[in-house]
């Protein structure tokens, strides 16, 4: 296939789907998956679309601001990754707050059949149900309006109910970390949540895949000092150097694939 056809392909593709991964486009147009990644690097140069590890997908927000639909199919592996690294952090009788990204569902799924006691908090409905038959954890979900995009509840309800609590660890992500402008979220209601979150918290865990990493939002949920642990799916000295000084200054510390 002609590389014009191709990229209309892949545009189709995404247009329909919203996002396309290098292995299913390798196989439907007969080229190599090496093929692929170049003809997406090109259409990202054109700002046709964004590229992740394993595919691209069709931003249609503003800025970093993805779907959940979107951001639930991509970087899947690296997810679950993040999610079993911060597992490790959780002790017995630990009260845990989830927000409702896409990254802490993952961390949700591997709760199911989580055999400790603690108390899981947080605003997120799809999160709840994934732990809500576990006997072993206590749930609170936290009511307010509901958001069936990020299927989680969201508004000043929450904010209430989140300050009369107090959480031992709380397990955050956002859309984006850097130096210049700390830990940013894509909506105000998110940004307003985590930061409720950071107050409450004894402990805050950013739980952050290399997509987000110089990567800056619109709201500002706190700074690097806020934060007590990075949980990251590649190693963060390979990314930012910079950023990794930083976060060792602040005395963070970081879990990553290299300490895996």
């Amino acid at each position: 296939m002609h590389a014009i056809k191709r990229a209309d392909y892949i545009m189709a593709m995404l247009e329909q789907n919203k996002v396309v991964m290098v292995a299913d486009l390798s196989r439907e147009m007969g080229v190599t998956e090496e093929t692929v990644r170049k003809d997406l690097e090109k259409l990202e140069k054109l700002e046709r679309l964004c590229r992740v590890h394993g595919g691209a997908y069709l931003n249609e927000g503003y800025g970093t601001e993805t779907p959940v639909k979107v951001r639930s199919k991509i970087l899947q592996e690296e997810k679950a990754l993040i999610g079993k690294r911060s597992l490790e952090l959780i002790r017995e009788k630990d009260s845990i707050f989830l927000d409702c990204s896409t990254t802490a569902l993952h961390m949700a799924k591997l709760l199911v059949n989580w055999d400790k006691k603690i108390t899981l908090m947080t605003n997120s409905l799809a999160a709840a149900m994934e732990v809500m038959h576990n006997a072993s954890i206590r749930l609170v979900l936290f009511g307010g309006e509901l958001n069936r995009d990020r299927i989680a509840f969201e508004g000043q309800s929450v904010l209430d109910e989140m300050k009369e609590t107090f959480i031992n660890k709380a397990f955050i992500s956002s859309a984006g970390i850097s130096l210049e402008a700390g830990i940013t979220d894509s909506t105000r209601e998110e940004a307003e949540i985590r930061r409720q979150v950071i107050r409450q918290a004894k402990e805050c865990i950013l739980m952050a895949d290399s997509t987000k990493i110089g990567r800056n939002g619109l709201y500002v949920v706190g700074g690097l000092e806020d934060m007590d642990a990075l949980v990251l799916d590649c190693p963060l000295d390979s990314i930012d150097r910079k950023l990794a000084k930083r976060l060792a200054e602040e005395k963070i510390l970081i879990f990553d694939r290299k300490k895996a």
